[in-house]
């Protein structure tokens, strides 16, 4: 009799089990309905939940997925990095603000310690900061790629090239995060400079340095371009910048410089004016329209509005703003 009841009871627990099961495409829809953190403490409950959770096309999914709902609630943040104590001796504080008013939203932690903590870039919510002890000299740095929404940060180890710019992007073909560091050999008297590129990636963990130096023609200005890429603004997985022509030693910006992200090369572009068309230049940036880079110009005759389309048979450059007379004095 003991031994029908055990039989029955495992027949149970299984019909039990089998009600309770959902395949995975139902449990990554669930998933993703919820915030960051509880993500984080879901992916200690199975082997099952963890590897849906680390799969970098769910990362990319929850991310465009809040990128839409705050878009949709029309309540934008900026995060602000204020150093505490006189020189930020004392540490510093991490903070959220109401883009509208720029009020105070909240508090997302505090360091106290005798570091200086400089952000130097960031992508789709991730801070690249560069990290050094202000009571030592010469300074020693540390880099963390840090994320404010789940409060973590990962310590990236020391890049193999000396005296290098860092950018931070996401490479959409292999959907990962990277880190570049770049340096130029300022060689004069050479047509070609060399940029010499090493890569950190999420997903393998090391630097990788690229044997074959990118090739740079030495009509433009590499201490220019070395600044400019660590301040590049991302657009569709590359970096975009803008750079001038030093042929003629000229202080005019002529191109826009774009590194890609997946192929790992940079590219030069030619501005879609010159200056005996449009005149003197007041003011000259890069924006994003709609998802696509976007081209302001505002001269002493007349401002425009260009957007980036390289697909555009006609030429990449299609105006959207049509020239109208500057309001200068």
């Amino acid at each position: 009799m003991k031994s029908r009841r055990r039989k029955k009871v495992k027949s149970n627990s299984n019909k039990h089990s089998e009600f309770n099961y959902l395949p995975p495409e139902v449990w990554t829809q669930i998933l993703l309905s919820l915030p960051a953190k509880t993500l984080l403490r879901f992916r200690c409950v199975c082997k099952s939940w963890c590897s849906i959770i680390d799969n970098p096309h769910f990362v990319n999914m929850h991310f465009k997925l809040c990128k839409f709902n705050s878009g949709h609630n029309k309540k934008k943040l900026l995060v602000a990095l204020q150093e505490l104590g006189k020189l930020g001796y004392e540490g510093c504080l991490l903070t959220v603000r109401n883009a509208e008013n720029l009020r105070y939203a909240g508090s997302i932690f505090r360091i106290y310690d005798s570091y200086s903590n400089d952000i130097i870039g960031s992508c789709n919510g991730l801070l690249l900061v560069k990290r050094y002890c202000t009571s030592d000299f010469p300074y020693h740095y540390e880099f963390r790629l840090w994320n404010p929404c789940i409060r973590k940060s990962l310590i990236i180890p020391t890049c193999p090239l000396v005296n290098c710019r860092y950018l931070l992007g996401f490479a959409p073909d292999s959907q990962d995060y990277k880190v570049v560091g770049f340096a130029f050999d300022l060689t004069r008297g050479e047509e070609y400079a060399k940029m010499y590129i090493a890569v950190y990636t999420l997903g393998n963990p090391q630097w990788i340095v690229r044997n074959d130096p990118l090739n740079i023609l030495n009509c433009y200005p590499r201490r220019g371009l070395f600044h400019s890429l660590s301040a590049a603004l991302f657009s569709q997985g590359a970096a975009y910048c803008l750079v001038r022509n030093d042929k003629e030693n000229s202080r005019v910006l002529t191109h826009v410089a774009s590194f890609d992200l997946d192929k790992e090369n940079i590219t030069f572009l030619e501005l879609p004016f010159s200056l005996e068309e449009t005149g003197s230049l007041r003011l000259l940036f890069l924006f994003l329209l709609g998802g696509s880079l976007a081209l302001f110009s505002i001269s002493e005759v007349t401002s425009s509005i260009w957007v980036l389309d390289q697909d555009n048979k006609k030429g990449p450059w299609t105006m959207v703003l049509r020239p109208v007379k500057s309001g200068w004095l």
